[in-house]
């Protein structure tokens, strides 16, 4: 937990510095529970996620299509476009962070589904 908490706050402060308040979409945690937490995602064309870290393996199901920039905290980086309809399972293996910025014209409107135990 301490390690999370000590990343949380590194990538709060990450976040702070380079994204501007105005520019950081609207992400709600619906469920949260020892086994599951569904968080419901809205980031309008030129905002973003903000930076985060993913621990655990998830789906990601898309209200509507939309195009965005992936840039992690390793350096890698790419466009993902996503499919209204949808649903996609990442396997984060030993986790991973990064920050989503949506560059075409419609919102990234969707449901991360994710599951903290194997």
């Amino acid at each position: 937990l301490f390690r999370s908490v000590e990343v949380s706050k590194k990538l709060d402060e990450k976040t702070q510095a380079e994204i501007p308040k105005d520019k950081v979409g609207h992400y709600e945690v619906l469920v949260d529970n020892e086994t599951t937490r569904i968080t419901f995602h809205r980031i309008e064309p030129g905002e973003n996620s903000g930076w985060h870290r993913h621990e655990h393996d998830y789906v990601g199901y898309h209200l509507q299509s939309s195009e965005v920039q992936i840039d992690r905290t390793d350096g890698k980086e790419g466009v993902m476009r996503s499919r209204e309809g949808v649903a996609t399972f990442y396997d984060v293996g030993d986790g991973f962070e990064h920050n989503v910025t949506v560059k075409g014209a419609a919102a990234l409107v969707a449901l991360e589904i994710e599951y903290k135990k194997p």
